[in-house]
């Protein structure tokens, strides 16, 4: 599943593939199991923050967005801090209006509208919103890999 053919000794492309599985496995099918469950019995709403901050990340570029580097977002960090640049500052505009609006309505997306409008996850379509720049929805993320550990893998375990 994680393998990256055709090459297979490719370290960098090894060293990304287990990053996806470590990944994967800790966090994100857990999060699409748990997401599958509660939007069977009341409204959920998924994100991806996608968004890495240009000049604020203490991680290498290869590490893409790490786990935990949203943090800051919600709480207007960037708005605050010269080593965030006017991208972060309207992801993080961007987010604290999409809770706030949560908060008061039950739905996320930002009023006025600000260009995308924040759709229901379901089992059926998997729809979430990707967090970046410019934030877009998306549908099914990594299907492959989620169906890999949300249904094949517990039946592997059965055997």
């Amino acid at each position: 599943m994680y393998t990256p053919w055709p090459d297979n000794s490719d370290k960098y492309a090894l060293r990304s593939r287990l990053v996806d599985l470590i990944g994967d496995q800790i966090f994100t099918a857990p999060s699409h199991e748990v997401a599958d469950i509660h939007s069977k019995y009341a409204p959920v709403y998924m994100y991806e923050f996608a968004h890495r901050p240009k000049n604020a990340s203490i991680y290498p570029e290869w590490m893409g967005v790490v786990h935990g580097e949203n943090v800051f977002f919600p709480f207007g960090i960037p708005l605050w801090f010269p080593r965030y640049d006017a991208a972060d500052k309207n992801v993080s505009q961007f987010i604290m209006a999409t809770y706030a609006n949560f908060v008061k309505t039950g739905d996320p997306t930002p009023q006025p509208v600000s260009g995308v409008t924040w759709d229901r996850y379901n089992s059926t379509h998997r729809s979430y919103l990707r967090v970046e720049t410019t934030p877009k929805m998306a549908a099914a993320f990594a299907p492959r890999r989620m169906a890999f550990w949300n249904d094949y893998y517990p039946k592997l375990q059965q055997v």
